[in-house]
């Protein structure tokens, strides 16, 4: 089976989370999906921070391009806040054709109908229940 290959955009206490997730329930998500799911990339401020979780120092980038640009990855998990920058990045991710997960209230907020009809537009999925109903009890 071919891995999903994910690019993660932060790694602070959500990312790092995400991260533990991923590793911890591998074969739970591998049943889900059909394919192992892999974090082939991460997006951090400094490369050389110590972490919360042990990372493959090989995964670890500060150039968001990296990821956004890698024909390998097929899904953008951004976890990294901030509203412009992230945008920009997000709707370049979509118009490469990669599925997006955010947890980003305000950008889905603000600019929700223009990421999704980028999304569309390409054939893609973007995620984001756990940023507009994560509080409620359902």
């Amino acid at each position: 089976m071919k891995p999903v290959k994910v690019g993660l955009l932060g790694l602070g206490t959500v990312g790092t989370g995400v991260v533990r997730i991923v590793e911890g329930h591998q074969e739970d998500l591998q049943s889900q999906v059909g394919s192992p799911i892999v974090i082939d990339k991460i997006l951090v401020q400094n490369v050389n921070k110590s972490r919360a979780v042990n990372i493959d120092p090989g995964k670890l980038t500060e150039d968001p391009w990296d990821i956004i640009h890698d024909p390998d990855i097929s899904v953008i998990v951004e976890v990294m806040g901030g509203i412009e920058l992230t945008k920009g990045y997000i709707l370049e991710a979509l118009a490469r054709g990669k599925h997006v997960i955010t947890a980003n209230k305000d950008l889905m907020a603000l600019h929700g109908p223009e990421i999704l009809a980028k999304a569309q537009e390409h054939g893609c999925d973007v995620l984001y229940e756990a940023s507009v109903a994560g509080g409620i009890p359902i």
